[in-house]
C-alpha cells in the first residue's frame, strides 16, 4: 500500500483541521494511507523540515507574518522537490505561486472538488516520478544517458546541440533537434524556436518576450507564439495547475 508523509499548513485550527481530513479521506480513495502533520504557522512547519521529508505540502497563502507563497519561494530555493499544493481563498494570487511550480491550487470555495482532483493528480505524479525518465544520445565519444527531468533546454549553435542541465552543466550531443524534438515531446519538451527546444517543467514565465527557464529569456519563434501558448496551457492543465 502507498505511504505519505504530508504537511498542513493553516493558521486557523478549523481549516486546518478540515483540510488534513479531506486529504487522508481522498488519499485513502486512492489506496494510500497518510501520516499526516498539522501546522497553524511556516515557521513550526520550516523547523520540522531540518528534521524531516515531506511528499507533499498542503499550504494556506493568507498568513500573519511569512504567507504561503513566500515559504514556498524559500522551500524550491532549497532545492527541496516536495510537492506543493496551494488551498486558499486568494484566487487572485493563483498566477504568482506558478513559478513555484506547485502541484495544484485548490480554492476553498470549491474545496470538495478541487481536494479530490489535487490528492488524484499527487498520486499519478508520485507513481510516475517512479518511472525513470532517461534519454540516452551520442556524444563525440560516448553515448550519455540523462535524466530528462535535469534538462532545461536545448540549443542549437550551428552542428552543435547544447543541452543546458539543471546543474548549470552544458552537454553537447550529437543529434538534430528534429530527432530531439520527436523524443523528447512525450516528456514535456516542446520546440518553440527554430534553434530552442523546451522543457515546460522548468518554464517560470512566459510572456510576448519569451519564455523564461532557469532566469533565461528563450525566445519564440514569431509565428509560433499562439501556438506555443496553447501548447503551455495545455501542459499546465495536464498538471492540474488552476488558469484564471
Amino acid at each position: 500500500m502507498l505511504q505519505f508523509h504530508i504537511a498542513v499548513c493553516d493558521d486557523e485550527p478549523f481549516a486546518a483541521s478540515s483540510i488534513s481530513g479531506a486529504a487522508e479521506r481522498e488519499l485513502a480513495r486512492q489506496g494510500a494511507q497518510t501520516d499526516i502533520e498539522v501546522f497553524n504557522g511556516v515557521e513550526p512547519l520550516a523547523r520540522r523540515l531540518d528534521d524531516v521529508t515531506f511528499d507533499l505540502v498542503l499550504l494556506d497563502i493568507e498568513m500573519p507574518g511569512v504567507d504561503g507563497i513566500t515559504f514556498g519561494r524559500a522551500l524550491r530555493e532549497s532545492g527541496s522537490k516536495t510537492e506543493i499544493v496551494f488551498v486558499s481563498n486568494s484566487e487572485d494570487r493563483v498566477f504568482e505561486s506558478l513559478p513555484l511550480r506547485p502541484l495544484s491550487f485548490v480554492r476553498k470555495s470549491h474545496f470538495t472538488e478541487d481536494m479530490a482532483q489535487a490528492m488524484a493528480a499527487f498520486v499519478r505524479a508520485w507513481k510516475s516520478s517512479r518511472t525513470e525518465r532517461v534519454v540516452t544520445l551520442k556524444m563525440a565519444h560516448a553515448m550519455g544517458t540523462f535524466s530528462a527531468d535535469e534538462i532545461l533546454y536545448v540549443e542549437a549553435r550551428g552542428r552543435d546541440k547544447m543541452m543546458h542541465m539543471t546543474n548549470g552543466h552544458v552537454e553537447t550531443v550529437l543529434v538534430t533537434l528534429d530527432e530531439l524534438a520527436e523524443r523528447l515531446a512525450p516528456l514535456g519538451f516542446y520546440r518553440v524556436h527554430k534553434g530552442f527546444l523546451v522543457n515546460f517543467a522548468h518554464v517560470s514565465q512566459l510572456s510576448s518576450k519569451g519564455l523564461t527557464v532557469a532566469g533565461e529569456l528563450i525566445p519564440i519563434s514569431r509565428s509560433k507564439t499562439a501556438e506555443v501558448k496553447l501548447a503551455y496551457m495545455d501542459f499546465l492543465s495536464k498538471k492540474n495547475a488552476v488558469m484564471m
